[in-house]
């Protein structure tokens, strides 16, 4: 009977193989997922966020907009936070905490898991609703002109974001 050997190469190649299915069925699965929207523009949607400040989502051109809804309750979302947390240091985020408690619950989440990132609480569900999110996270990313691009459904990674992101750029 032969032996079988594996080399650091042979081994390298098969953990990118693997790797790149992996990203393949999660992309897949993400999409399935994805909520039905029939309008993918930026909507005229006044929000109020956590720090008092007002804003209009549909003000939000000329830059790409990452809009990410989570909950505090959502284990998966405090894996997903921290990067859209380091995302929101170079792009426009606004995140949409979903039955997350109230505004002070929320502050004291958002501090034990040193998260700076601009937040609008969703306490009953209404703006996740007016996007057919019912799973979490769910990250949407639109472009410099206010068209739906992509739509993440679940953990997303940096460089998947970033690659996305650049992507994006590109569909105008």
């Amino acid at each position: 009977m032969k032996k079988l050997r594996f080399s650091p190469k042979t081994i390298l190649i098969e953990l990118l193989k693997l790797t790149l299915m992996l990203v393949i069925v999660a992309n897949i699965v993400s999409y399935i997922r994805k909520p039905d929207i029939v309008d993918e523009t930026l909507p005229n949607l006044q929000l109020t966020l956590l720090d008092g400040n007002r804003t209009n989502l549909a003000d939000y051109g000329g830059k790409p907009l990452v809009l990410y809804f989570w909950g505090s309750w959502c284990p998966i979302c405090k894996m997903s936070s921290p990067v859209i947390d380091d995302l929101s240091k170079n792009y426009q985020v606004i995140a949409v905490a979903v039955n997350s408690g109230s505004d002070a619950d929320l502050r004291a989440f958002m501090q034990t898991h040193h998260l700076d990132f601009p937040v609008v609480n969703d306490a009953d569900g209404a703006i996740a609703q007016r996007f057919g999110v019912d799973t979490f996270p769910t990250t949407f990313l639109y472009n410099d002109k206010g068209s739906l691009v992509f739509t993440d459904v679940g953990y997303t990674s940096k460089p998947s974001l970033l690659f996305k992101l650049w992507i994006g750029k590109l569909l105008r």
